[in-house]
């Protein structure tokens, strides 16, 4: 060996040698644990979260539990002609403007989001789930499900 290990005589320097090699191991298994672990922590805290369609009776019941923000990505005109009590309205399709929206609300927070017929919804859905929000629901068939359902519209 070039280097000796100190107050080591040196015929146990051999097996100080295999000590020292041993200990290297178990420190690397411990920080593969570790890194392991904690990615499978981060994968199981991000499958807790809720991304989901909702029937309009659901949503309805879940918007009545209170703590959600009811968000309508319709066009003004839209909401105008009728929308859900209580809902912010964020036009969809005013990109920049919409998406310094999303910027605002807390990403813990748990939302509705409807349009009129779910399909802008469901993107939006998807476009927060990819901001990193973690309780977002979409209403099912839209503001047309919800107002077919006989569910309380206001203008």
């Amino acid at each position: 060996m070039f280097w000796r290990l100190k107050n080591i005589p040196a015929e146990k320097e051999e097996s100080a040698h295999e000590l020292m090699k041993k200990l290297f191991i178990l420190g690397l298994l411990l920080v593969i644990l570790i890194v392991g672990g904690s990615v499978y922590f981060m994968d199981n805290l991000q499958s807790s979260a809720t991304f989901i369609d909702l029937p309009p009776q659901q949503f309805s019941q879940d918007l009545k539990t209170g703590g959600y923000t009811l968000i309508d990505v319709r066009t003004l005109a839209e909401y105008n002609a009728g929308h859900i009590a209580n809902a912010k309205q964020a036009d969809y399709y005013q990109t920049q403007e919409f998406t310094s929206f999303l910027g605002t609300l807390n990403k813990k927070g748990k939302y509705l989001v409807y349009c009129r017929t779910g399909v802008r919804s469901a993107l939006v859905m998807q476009m927060m789930r990819d901001m990193g929000f973690t309780n977002v629901s979409d209403l099912s068939g839209g503001y047309n499900a919800w107002a077919a359902a006989g569910l309380p519209t206001e203008q």
